[in-house]
């Protein structure tokens, strides 16, 4: 049913939680995904093609204000499980053990299904240029990577992950939630582009931490979903090196000299 190491018991893993097969894992995370890409690149699209833009100024400000609060909540959630346990877990968590690695699994999941929202209020708002193959294209590996984790084989070993890209989420939203006060507000996200090389940080250190992982642990995850989760992370690194060098550094090298040191405008981060 479920490929496990052979330091777990398996009759102790099935107590502790009815892991999904790979097959029923994978036709519910099929619905979820097929559910939003209909939605954000067809019915959405289609509604609001002769409608004018919806500012969603109220929505989007309790919509970043919950993510970044969130986002911090899993901060300390992982947190204190790297302190109680280690950067790099060298344990089998079974029985009631693992029940709660699996209760703290769950904010995480949650996390990247409410993170598909973005490209809704993008749409909604007209914010086309913002709906791109990097935005859609890493929410959906996100929710992916998430869906088998949690269902099919739930462990502690992606919690310095959840602890990583939570922090981030705290800055990204925070840049979100000051970018939509308007233009006033716009002297305050001076660090976009800063936010972005954070983000590029973000993915170096979660594929030294995988790696490590697997290799340490006595508990490894299968293989295959090892390397899908290292070529997935490697994947967003290159995706957001290629944006982060043609959002900034071609585009400083385009404009003349006596203009090439200003500050560019605040651009949505993907």
């Amino acid at each position: 049913m479920v490929d496990l190491d052979s330091s777990y018991n398996e009759k102790d893993f099935l107590a502790a939680v009815e892991a999904w097969t790979f097959s029923e894992t994978s036709m519910g995370l099929g619905a979820v995904i097929a559910g939003y890409l209909i939605l954000v690149l067809k019915i959405l699209p289609h509604y609001m093609k002769n409608r004018h833009p919806y500012a969603l100024n109220r929505i989007l400000a309790l919509y970043n204000v919950f993510q970044v609060a969130f986002s911090l909540y899993a901060v300390f959630l992982y947190t204190r499980y790297i302190i109680n346990h280690g950067i790099i877990t060298t344990r089998c968590p079974k029985g009631d053990d693992l029940k709660a690695v699996i209760t703290e699994i769950w904010p995480y999941f949650i996390a990247k299904h409410v993170d598909l929202l973005d490209t809704v209020f993008f749409v909604l708002r007209k914010k086309d240029n913002q709906v791109t193959f990097l935005h859609v294209f890493h929410h959906t590996l996100m929710v992916t990577w998430t869906w088998f984790h949690l269902m099919y084989h739930p462990s502690d070993h992606f919690v310095v992950v959840g602890l990583i890209n939570s922090f981030v989420h705290v800055l990204m939203y925070a840049y979100y939630g000051l970018s939509s006060l308007g233009p006033e507000y716009a002297k305050y996200v001076w660090w976009k582009k800063h936010l972005t090389k954070v983000q590029l940080i973000q993915f170096v250190l979660v594929l030294s931490n995988l790696h490590y992982q697997q290799k340490l642990s006595p508990c490894r995850i299968p293989s295959a979903f090892h390397y899908f989760c290292l070529s997935s992370i490697s994947s967003f690194f290159f995706l957001f090196m290629n944006f982060y060098l043609r959002s900034y550094i071609k585009k400083v090298k385009d404009i003349p000299n006596d203009v090439g040191n200003r500050e560019s405008t605040p651009q949505k981060v993907e």
